[in-house]
């Protein structure tokens, strides 16, 4: 590995009944709160929704205490703050997932089944 990975965090939310509308609701305040304070060493990145278990992760890349204060101050219901690395994803923002990145197509063949 070469240089210093990101520093990325996610702050974990865990809501009765969240629904999409919630999550992208929540995405603004996060973007609102940063807007409203250039300077910062915090990047959203964008959020992850797993509706079946209404969990949400909201991810930064900036340190953990930057990433808690402006979470708090946006309003993030989080339990707590979680420290990542991003394996395979494609460099965008900040070095996080790029917008309307999709995984990576197989580029290998999957093995022949012998019958």
């Amino acid at each position: 590995m070469t240089g210093r990975e990101p520093e990325w965090h996610v702050a974990e939310c865990l809501l009765p009944g969240l629904s999409r509308a919630t999550a992208e609701a929540l995405g603004r305040r996060v973007r609102r709160e940063l807007s409203g304070r250039p300077g910062q060493h915090v990047s959203f990145l964008g959020s992850l929704l797993m509706p079946e278990d209404e969990v949400l992760f909201c991810l930064f890349a900036g340190p953990e205490a930057e990433v808690r204060a402006v979470s708090e101050r946006a309003g993030v219901p989080f339990e707590r703050i979680l420290g990542c690395v991003g394996i395979g994803w494609r460099a965008g923002t900040a070095g996080g997932p790029a917008q309307g990145t999709r995984p990576a197509a197989r580029t290998t063949k999957p093995p022949e089944r012998k019958e």
